[in-house]
């Protein structure tokens, strides 16, 4: 996992996971130094946009033995194994994941038809080709403003289904639920399973979810033109919000 402060790694390393290795915005910045040679001209948000690329081309450098590398967004959360989207991909190079709009919040496709929630890249002739390609991208312009084509480091997959033939948009509907589409779904439970429409749910996609107290959270749904199903907050909000009061110093969620 990338650490992109000194403090969040710390915390990584203290808890010794098994299969978890931490790695540092230092390694990374010592490894890339296109990287660190923009820092100074990019927000902090607009860093982290940057480093998307940075972060798998690092990885599949080190690690040159894996076959594929998958970036995942930090505020996800999984819901059943991520099994099932790999059997979709199967032998693809590259694999995304469309944002999916609803009919409320279409206008915001033009930031970008994909989401940069999940993205696969194979250790590949076509994956590491399209790899490069998007660091590259990121290096020349990242920043958090639309701007004709671009719109920070997620605006460049647009062109990708175009440009890269190996390449697989994911359809699994579980795959990247998220506040900007709830309403396309029916969502329901059985078995103790979530699901959407014929699809289990595999993970959320939490954005914008802001804390406002130690016991108050907003889920930013309504930015969006949606409102928050019951079943929604019930079995997929509060159960992420326990586990980060789990993990958390904060003594007290509610379910306001």
């Amino acid at each position: 996992t990338f650490c992109m402060d000194e403090s969040s790694y710390k915390e990584i390393v203290n808890l010794n996971l098994k299969f978890v290795l931490p790695i540092s915005i230092f390694q990374l910045e010592d490894f890339d130094k296109d990287l660190f040679n923009v820092k100074s001209t990019r927000s902090l948000v607009e860093y982290y946009f940057t480093s998307t690329p940075a972060i798998c081309n690092y990885v599949l450098n080190k690690f040159p033995e894996i076959d594929s590398i998958t970036y995942l967004d930090s505020d996800l959360y999984f819901f059943s194994s991520a099994e099932i989207v790999f059997e979709e991909i199967a032998s693809s190079s590259i694999a995304i994941v469309e944002h999916r709009f609803s009919r409320f919040g279409k206008h915001f496709i033009k930031n970008g038809r994909f989401n940069v929630a999940w993205i696969t890249f194979k250790n590949n002739e076509p994956g590491k080709k399209c790899l490069n390609d998007y660091r590259l991208q990121c290096l020349d312009w990242c920043y958090d403003y639309l701007d004709g084509d671009k719109y920070g480091d997620q605006k460049y997959l647009d062109k990708w289904p175009e440009k890269y033939d190996s390449l697989r948009i994911i359809e699994n509907l579980g795959v990247n639920l998220a506040p900007w589409n709830l309403s396309n779904y029916k969502i329901y439970k059985e078995n103790e399973k979530i699901n959407i429409d014929n699809f289990e749910l595999v993970f959320f996609h939490f954005a914008n979810l802001k804390q406002l107290k130690p016991n108050l959270y907003t889920s930013s749904v309504s930015s969006y033109f949606e409102l928050l199903p019951k079943i929604v907050k019930e079995n997929i909000y509060l159960p992420y919000l326990k586990e980060l009061k789990e993990n958390s110093n904060f003594e007290n969620i509610t379910k306001k």
